[in-house]
This record gives C-alpha cells, structure tokens and sequence, in this order.
C-alpha cells in the first residue's frame, strides 16, 4: 500500500519521512530501556537492537528506500561520560549490524539540556532547539537515526532538520519504543 501525505505535511513536511517503533512503551519494554539506559545492563541492547532490527523489516514500506547509513542519536557529553554510554548508539550498532548496513557518527549535541522526559509534553520542542550539529556533510544520503524511545518527536525532529541542513537527501527514525497519545 503506497503512502499517503496529509495536508499539513504537504504545506509543511516534517523533517522524518518515516518512523518504525519496535514496540508501544509499556510494560515490559520500558523495564528494559530503563535497566539499559539507567542501569548499565548492556546485554539489553542486543536485544533491543535486534528487536529494531526486526521491526524495521516487518514495516518497511515498499516506496520507502533503504537507508545508506545509520546513525545514533548523540547524547551531551557530560551525560554520556556519567553514563559511560549511548545507549541508542549500542542500540543502533546491534540493528545495523542485523540489517547489514553501515553504523556512523556524523551528529553531536552541541547543547546540554534538561532530560525531555522531566519536561511538559509541550515544552520539549523549544528544549531540543539548537541541541544538535552536523559534523559532516550527508548530500544525498538517506538515513536511520536510532533513539530508545520516542514521545513526541521533539528531539528526533530536531536532529532530522540538522541532517537534512547537512544535505541529507531523506531521515527516517527508528526507534525502540514509541509512547503513544
């Protein structure tokens, strides 16, 4: 079934062309996510990184093509180095690697922000503005960008407009699990 475009996304595309959610943030997944992401229990990100991966298959739209590469979303250095880790980037790893397609860095948060998640739904956008730099250029390059959860897309938005900025000819998001409204 082909894809269709609203309205509003007509006047104004977003900058992601397609999102897959492995899973609806419930129960068990956000035990998951949250033993991975807070506390350090790495083997999960296999797991979830294959579950992606899986996801990204079962959903693929046959007008929608394959990224090129895939890329993490990058947290603020001063959280990663507390963490020890990026959790999307363990996760990203792991679905590049079962989808056999190319893992890379190339966007940095440029800006340390409070977590979205303490954040009103309504105020996150404004939080993720200016957050992120390209370090590269990605002139036609269609990519994944690969986060743990997505709530209302503030922060992925965000990053897809800097690589769209950066040339990227398309992003899609694919993302562990998705908090529905």
């Amino acid at each position: 079934m082909a894809s269709a475009v609203c309205g509003d996304c007509f006047v104004s595309p977003p900058p992601l062309r397609h999102v897959v959610a492995a899973f609806r943030y419930a129960f068990p997944v956000d035990r998951m996510v949250q033993a991975l992401k807070y506390g350090g229990q790495l083997a999960v990100a296999s797991c979830l990184g294959d579950a992606l991966a899986y996801a990204v298959l079962q959903q693929r739209m046959p007008d929608v093509a394959v990224p090129d590469i895939v890329i993490a979303m990058p947290l603020a250095v001063a959280r990663q180095r507390r963490r020890g880790f990026n959790q999307a980037g363990e996760i990203a790893r792991r679905a590049a690697r079962a989808l056999d397609l190319r893992c890379e860095s190339g966007l940095r948060r440029v800006r340390d922000t409070p977590p979205q998640a303490s954040l009103p739904w309504a105020a996150r956008a404004r939080n993720m503005r200016d957050a992120f730099a390209a370090t590269r250029r990605f002139d036609g390059k269609r990519v994944a960008l690969v986060d743990d959860v997505m709530t209302t897309g503030a922060t992925l938005h965000a990053a897809a407009r800097v690589l769209r900025q950066a040339g990227a000819a398309s992003v899609d998001a694919w993302v562990v699990a998705r908090t529905l409204r």
